[in-house]
C-alpha cells in the first residue's frame, strides 16, 4: 500500500512540473523592450539578427519584420534595414 502512495505521489509531482515547465516556455513577451548590444549573426532567410546585450552578456534572437528600420551606432546612416547589417555592429532598437 504504502508503494502505491509513493508512485501516485510520484506521478502527480511529474504531472505538476511538466505542466508548469510547459506553460512556463510557451510564454512570450508582448511588450516593447529596449534592447542595446552587438549584432552577432544575421540571417536574411528567416529575417532573424541574434544579438549578445550588453548589459546582461545575454545572447536574444530578434525577429525584423518586412521593411522595418534598425537604429545602429554608424553616425554616417544609424537607420538600416536589415540587409545592411554587419556582425559586430552595436544595435539598439524597440523590440515588440
Amino acid at each position: 500500500m504504502k508503494k502505491i502512495q509513493r508512485i501516485a505521489l510520484g506521478l502527480a509531482l511529474l504531472a505538476a512540473l511538466a505542466g508548469g515547465g510547459a506553460s512556463a516556455s510557451a510564454k512570450s513577451s508582448s511588450k516593447p523592450r529596449a534592447l542595446k548590444g552587438v549584432v552577432q549573426r544575421i540571417d536574411l532567410r528567416s529575417r532573424t539578427v541574434v544579438v549578445r546585450e550588453q548589459e546582461t552578456g545575454r545572447v536574444v534572437e530578434v525577429r525584423v519584420p518586412e521593411g522595418a528600420l534598425l537604429r545602429t551606432n554608424i553616425t554616417n546612416q544609424p537607420l538600416v534595414q536589415i540587409e545592411r547589417l554587419l556582425p559586430g555592429i552595436i544595435l539598439t532598437a524597440v523590440v515588440e
